[in-house]
């Protein structure tokens, strides 16, 4: 039900200048992975790209596709904590959109082994905003827990045995 309550929180907020981010993960029982998915307006990431990587290019319109990645996947293994167990995983960023000044990302978590607890911690655009909002869905097999993460709240424990 709390999951239910945050995407309709989310869809009445979808209209910008409300500071809310989306990150959806899911694991895939096949590879052991998780994907996941993560939707943020695109002038904010502008911002909070140049505060996080300062001395990094900005992976705006114009710039190669394959740069643009690359510059995207740093920042998001940088803003985004995933550790299963107590190891850190970092993402691949496997697809991204822009429309309509949301940037909508495709990430994939890849993991060699099961874990009982998973420990994400989201820093998105929490520098800049104090009142940021950023809404965590996360699922495993039967297990899901929707969270609201803001800046004084970045992380969240999923214990999933």
């Amino acid at each position: 039900m709390q999951m239910v309550r945050i995407l309709l929180f989310a869809l009445f907020l979808s209209s910008h200048p409300v500071h809310v981010t989306l990150l959806s993960i899911d694991y895939t029982a096949d590879d052991h992975s998780f994907n996941a998915f993560l939707k943020v307006y695109f002038d904010d990431f502008l911002l909070d790209y140049k505060l996080c990587l300062p001395e990094a290019d900005k992976p705006e319109p114009g710039v190669s596709p394959d740069k643009a990645k690359e510059l995207i996947r740093l920042y998001i293994n940088k803003r985004i904590s995933f550790i299963a167990g107590k190891k850190k995983i970092d993402a691949d960023l496997t697809e991204m959109t822009l429309s309509e000044n949301e940037l909508r990302m495709t990430l994939r978590y890849a993991m060699k082994k099961k874990c009982s607890d998973y420990s994400i911690e989201n820093n998105i655009l929490t520098d800049i905003y104090k009142d940021q909002t950023n809404l965590l869905i996360f699922r495993y097999d039967k297990y899901e827990e929707g969270i609201r993460l803001t800046a004084e709240n970045k992380g969240h424990v999923f214990h999933v045995d």
